[in-house]
């Protein structure tokens, strides 16, 4: 399980600048996403609990191995045109969350879909996935095992902007909404968009684009770009 700053200093029962402090010591490790720390809960409690009982599961695996592009699964691999609602005409966040989860009930691309739905609002409540800019990437706190593909990406674009409770209190206007079989490839797409999302260029055509072919054709320039300047 991956946990949110205040969801380990809550587990710990610290204060989140201590996990701050030990993170920086070197003495845990996370990763930054969108501009928010995220943790591997599997590690905590192999480095706080060594004494309890653990099953072996992908997310043993270190996050600095995680996080890099090992998997060599590019993002305009798994966009895909049917699955962009370029128009949403939600004004809340749950109003978001079943628009987003509508594309994949018309093509039964998930068995439960009022799990999921429930999932991603639990996470909202825990703390908004709206990263600022104008962005959002909603996503269940769990991997979904029962997925029909190793990872689903649903792409919502809102003209009007809504009120998603982002970290800058501003609107958002571009949803990515992420489904992932495994941890693995949760943290390698998440690396992925974090990526792509912070070239302010990038995330602004983005937000113009109204045809689906010009949201794939502009991530898929940008990985072009990525892989020719790429250090031997």
């Amino acid at each position: 399980m991956i946990l949110t700053l205040k969801e380990l200093a809550n587990y710990l029962r610290v204060n989140e600048r201590t996990i701050l402090r030990m993170q920086e010591a070197g003495q845990i490790k996370g990763v930054k996403i969108g501009g928010q720390w995220r943790f591997n809960g599997s590690q905590i409690d192999q480095l706080f609990f060594p004494d309890a009982s653990t099953t072996p599961s992908d997310e043993t695996v270190p996050l600095s191995d995680l996080t890099r592009s090992h998997l060599a699964i590019p993002l305009s691999r798994v966009l895909k045109e049917d699955r962009m609602m370029l128009d949403l005409q939600a004004s809340d966040t749950e109003g978001v969350i079943d628009e987003l989860c509508g594309v994949l009930r018309q093509r039964n691309l998930i068995l439960d879909l009022k799990d999921l739905q429930k999932r991603l609002l639990e996470r909202e409540k825990l703390l908004s996935t709206g990263v600022g800019n104008g962005i959002a990437l909603p996503h269940p706190r769990d991997p979904i095992p029962t997925l029909p593909e190793p990872v689903m990406i649903v792409v919502g674009r809102s003209e009007q902007g809504v009120a998603f409770e982002a970290v800058d209190g501003k609107p958002v206007h571009l949803f990515f909404l992420l489904c992932c079989q495994n941890i693995e490839m949760h943290l390698h797409m998440m690396g992925r968009l974090a990526h792509l999302l912070q070239l302010e260029k990038v995330a602004e055509t983005l937000k113009e684009c109204t045809q689906p072919e010009d949201v794939i054709r502009t991530v898929m320039e940008v990985e072009r770009h990525d892989f020719l300047h790429e250090p031997e």
